[in-house]
């Protein structure tokens, strides 16, 4: 008797087990699917936006304007120069104080 409850409960516990292991070896297998589905389409999305920004690339923009006015735009001396020229451009200190120095004589 008492080997038949054990015999009993152990098949139990087995095809509980088995039970399990199906429902989550399932679960891969619809997850693997699932990723596999993904991958597909994210494949297919990055497809489609590569050929429309070729497709934008190869347009051509002509822009066409009869106005024949120049526009002059005030700009900063040093806005297109390097720091090592900026830095040798500087007049120095004694230079300064002989350019003052003349001023002053040619204003008297």
């Amino acid at each position: 008797m008492k080997t038949l409850k054990f015999l009993a409960l152990s098949l139990a516990s087995l095809i509980t087990s088995q039970a399990f292991a199906v429902d989550f070896n399932s679960i891969i297998v619809e997850n693997t699917k699932a990723q596999k589905e993904l991958h597909a389409q994210v494949k297919e999305s990055v497809k489609d936006v590569k050929i429309a920004a070729l497709e934008q690339r190869n347009k051509y923009q002509v822009v066409a304007d009869n106005d024949s006015t120049a526009i002059n735009v005030k700009t900063e001396k040093d806005f297109l120069t390097f720091a090592k020229e900026k830095k040798q451009s500087k007049p120095s200190r004694l230079q300064n104080d002989k350019r003052l120095a003349q001023e002053l004589k040619d204003l008297e």
